[in-house]
């Protein structure tokens, strides 16, 4: 769904107009078994003027997932100005690490998906700020969205990991039970 200040001239000003709202529906295809990501050598301004909204400027992503493409991965990873890891280009990143599932805080750029919402409640999750180099002392990392659910990541840059680790199996089996008891959380 997206909602729109409406049909407007040319440019970037804001016009008088009635909103427009648009709803495009397709199937999803499931979400393979585990992910390969990579970082990007871009990153999230987590200070910007549409830091933590969901807009419909996906130039960014677009170029991020062209990089990961071309490197063999299905999603790519930010950092943000910071130096901190942010998010991926259409999920969330966690991470285990000594056996606690973290993510980054909203602060660091990341968007608020409501997954990601529900990986932190039902699954003991907890925000952190994290270097981007965390990713390579995890344990363990998944992806976690709409279209994803929890999805085990494999293979983070040149590193292989066992997928999915003990955690994020048992966060997978917790997400699963409670989607099917909770199906509009």
């Amino acid at each position: 769904m997206t909602y729109t200040g409406g049909i407007y001239p040319l440019g970037s000003a804001r016009g008088s107009g009635p909103c427009a709202l648009s709803v495009v529906a397709d199937v999803a295809e499931p979400a393979a078994a585990t992910a390969a990501v990579v970082t990007v050598p871009w990153v999230r301004n987590e200070r910007g003027a549409v830091a933590g909204l969901k807009t419909t400027s996906y130039a960014e992503n677009v170029v991020a997932l062209a990089h990961a493409h071309a490197r063999g991965a299905s999603e790519a990873i930010f950092a943000n100005t910071r130096g901190d890891l942010c998010e991926a280009t259409g999920s969330n990143i966690f991470l285990v690490i000594d056996g606690d599932i973290l993510t980054p805080p909203l602060s660091s750029g990341a968007l608020a998906g409501v997954t990601r919402a529900l990986v932190l409640e039902w699954c003991g999750g907890k925000e952190r700020e994290l270097p981007a180099d965390a990713l390579e002392q995890a344990d363990e990392l998944f992806l976690a969205g709409t279209t994803r659910d929890i999805q085990p990541i494999d293979r983070c840059d040149d590193r292989a990991i066992a997928a999915p680790g003990p955690v994020t199996a048992d966060a997978a089996q917790i997400w699963a039970r409670k989607a099917a008891e909770h199906p509009d959380p």
